[in-house]
């Protein structure tokens, strides 16, 4: 009886860290949402406007260029955004952890890496690893930062703190960030990928669990991993596991939010299922919405795992790689198309995530 208690009571202890975790980890993504709605939203209108669907915009057009990359932009310097944000969240220098955020994304580092140049600072060597779009590595980082930045500020004199504070914070977390966060992130990519590989040969089980575990997946920041899966799978020709996993993903997230939003009526959640279903993002959908709620990330797993199930049962196949929404579809089209299991399967993930939500979520449960 006295072991039950004690169960009951680690049980409560670990889940009060991993709800105080997971509320951290919103409350420094959370004030970014307007540029992930904003550029999703954009990704969106060029989606619509472009070849795909009106054809008004063409590909090669500067216009479509411009806005491309204006929308690219918007993912690729999420370290920076968010590093500012955790920045409140931590009660550290803006500024300072704007510096970690962007050295993550330095041009410089970019290009060594692409290059596959190994580095090391201080003789520690550094992860060859990208951070673009990241987010979970910088908000790490100011974390981590903000017990070196409260701790110089108690040690260092008055007349001395204005110089050597800022400097000794950079300078301490580069070895921090490059030599450990940055390994520990390639270490889980690499175990992800071999998992993804040994999931493709469970077959229509592989592909349900595929499906379920992307939210995870991206909430842990390892969307590089599922990138460099996915990578490795076009390689040969066809993907049976994991593109379209990530469509159905995006296609259900949109619905599990539309539920949300008929519930609680926030024009802000109603922009996030469009950018997620329709251009493919899911972040505004996830970090603002779902995540809040665990009954609609459950209601997004659940709905996942028997939409991918069927996919796997149909054999659907992808075929290239193209966008995450609702158009990322036509990619089942090939040799041996199976565009109509997949548009069955698609339909089967909407409608299940739609009423689960809709039947569970509560307006005070956000």
């Amino acid at each position: 009886m006295i072991e039950l208690k004690q169960m009951k009571q680690l049980f409560k202890e670990i889940y009060k860290k991993v709800n105080l975790a997971l509320s951290t980890l919103i409350e420094c993504i959370v004030p970014t949402l307007p540029i992930m709605i904003g550029v999703g939203m954009l990704k969106v209108a060029l989606i619509i406007l472009g070849p795909l669907v009106l054809n008004i915009l063409s590909e090669n057009s500067d216009t479509y260029t411009v806005l491309s990359f204006v929308a690219d932009a918007g993912y690729y310097f999420m370290p920076v955004y968010v590093a500012v944000s955790s920045a409140d969240v931590f009660k550290v220098d803006r500024f300072l952890a704007a510096v970690i955020g962007a050295m993550l994304i330095s041009p410089t580092f970019v290009k060594l890496v692409e290059e596959g140049r190994q580095l090391s600072v201080f003789g520690l060597p550094i992860a060859s690893t990208s951070y673009g779009n990241q987010v979970i590595s910088s908000i790490i980082a100011v974390w981590l930062m903000s017990y070196i930045y409260h701790f110089l500020q108690k040690i260092l004199s008055d007349n001395l703190r204005p110089i050597l504070l800022p400097l000794f914070s950079i300078v301490i977390m580069v070895p921090i960030t490059f030599c450990a966060i940055g390994p520990v992130g390639v270490f889980l990519g690499d175990r992800l990928v071999d998992l993804i590989l040994k999931l493709k040969d469970l077959g229509p089980l592989g592909n349900g669990i595929m499906c379920a575990i992307i939210p995870f997946i991206t909430i842990g920041g390892l969307g590089g991993a599922n990138l460099s899966a996915m990578l490795l799978l076009a390689s040969t020709g066809v993907d049976p596991i994991l593109f379209f996993a990530n469509v159905l993903y995006n296609n259900i997230l949109g619905f599990v939010t539309l539920a949300l939003y008929l519930k609680d009526r926030k024009s802000e959640t109603l922009a996030s299922a469009i950018t997620a279903a329709l251009g493919g993002t899911s972040e505004p959908a996830l970090f603002g919405i779902v995540m809040k709620d665990y009954k609609a990330l459950a209601a997004l797993s659940i709905s996942g795992f028997f939409a991918g199930f069927y996919a796997g049962l149909m054999r659907v196949k992808s075929y290239a790689m193209a966008s995450f929404g609702t158009f990322g579809i036509i990619t089942t089209i090939g040799p041996d198309s199976s565009i109509f299991h997949a548009a069955i399967a698609m339909v089967i993930g909407c409608i299940l995530g739609f009423v689960l939500t809709y039947l569970t979520h509560r307006k005070n449960d956000r």
